[in-house]
């Protein structure tokens, strides 16, 4: 009689540990519940200061950016109001709003992303001689594009 008490005790407990650790689970964080993509301003856009369109250049490029509609900030948790920049090459080219655009690597640089994660308007980027369309591009802390962008075409001698 006594196992049996116990093992119904020790069930008992179990039930209970297992019933408050789904519920942890299924509940989303606060941070996470709090911000959706659609809350980022309407007006947020990307845009290059430097270089033009048109333009001939030599590499590293400098390109300077700016953002309006938003704060610059680093890469990290999503804030609504907030983003850093992307510029890409094409391809890949400008990503659609939602989709992730990969970070920081030396792979995703190989395939033409480079990555501004640190909130700054401005970065060097190496690029073999050629024609190259460039875009700027929003994205939230963990990448998620979104904004308006725009697209240059530049020749790197």
């Amino acid at each position: 009689m006594k196992r049996l008490f116990a093992l119904f005790a020790v069930l008992a407990l179990l039930l209970v540990a297992c019933n408050g650790a789904d519920n942890d689970v299924d509940a989303p964080e606060e941070e996470d519940a709090a911000y959706s993509l659609e809350q980022q301003p309407d007006d947020a856009q990307a845009s290059f200061v430097s270089p033009q369109d048109g333009d001939t250049v030599s590499s590293p490029l400098t390109v300077e950016l700016e953002a309006e509609g938003i704060e610059l900030a680093p890469a990290g948790a999503p804030v609504v109001g907030e983003g850093h920049l992307h510029v890409m090459t094409d391809p890949p080219g400008c990503y659609d709003t939602g989709e992730i655009i990969p970070g920081p690597s030396d792979e995703a640089e190989a395939d033409g992303h480079f990555h501004l994660g640190d909130g700054s308007e401005s970065r060097e980027i190496d690029l073999e001689p050629g024609t190259y369309d460039l875009c700027v591009q929003l994205a939230d802390g963990p990448h998620t594009a979104f904004g308006q962008t725009e697209t240059i075409t530049v020749t790197v001698e």
